[in-house]
């Protein structure tokens, strides 16, 4: 969908298992505002008719502190279901956005590679472990890196809880189909309103 346009993010609709589903997959870079409308636009259409949104999330955050409200704000008000696999890096406001509890995700898996963190790497490094931080500047990228690696995998934000479970490449769909079997029945009651503004 919307090929062409936003092209650090692909959209798509699908069918998976029987069920019609729409994907959003990141393409492990800093998301533009084009992409940021294309999915925002996209997650919104499906939440209209309740057709449920799989996110495949990569990214290391967003250009823009618009282009991360306009995806923020589409996610957290859908009621549909949303299912979001983390299959690279999903650090800082594209985790918030797309993967964590902000996005009102309804299940979270991690492929074993991915790296998970609510700020930026460097910033986590700075946090979490100061002493290691304490290199040259032209080092400190590169020691960050390392310390996510080491500190920020998948399975670390398993034991935090910030996903639901981590899955093997070759049992994403199988456990995809399980979820939206799961959660075929979601009904959400919501305040009445006519929409939100953002």
């Amino acid at each position: 969908v919307n090929a062409e346009f936003g092209k650090s993010a692909v959209t798509a609709l699908a069918r998976i298992g029987g069920t019609v589903a729409g994907f959003v997959c990141t393409k492990g870079e800093a998301l533009d505002c084009p992409s940021a409308t294309k999915i925002a636009k996209f997650v919104r259409f499906c939440d209209a008719f309740s057709i449920p949104v799989i996110s495949f999330v990569d990214s290391t955050g967003f250009g823009s502190i618009k282009s991360a409200a306009k995806v923020s704000s589409a996610y957290a008000e859908a009621t549909t279901v949303k299912i979001s696999v983390i299959k690279g890096k999903a650090i800082g406001s594209a985790y918030i956005a797309l993967a964590g509890t902000g996005a009102n995700a309804d299940m979270v898996y991690a492929l074993p590679n991915a790296i998970v963190s609510p700020v930026n790497v460097e910033a986590a490094a700075f946090i979490m472990s100061p002493k290691t931080m304490k290199v040259p500047v032209a080092k400190q990228k590169a020691v960050a890196e390392k310390f996510a690696e080491e500190n920020l995998s998948a399975f670390h934000a398993a034991q935090n809880g910030y996903v639901d479970g981590i899955i093997e490449e070759t049992e994403v769909r199988q456990t995809l189909i399980t979820a939206l079997d799961m959660l075929a029945g979601k009904r959400v009651p919501t305040l009445s309103k006519k929409h939100s503004t953002i």
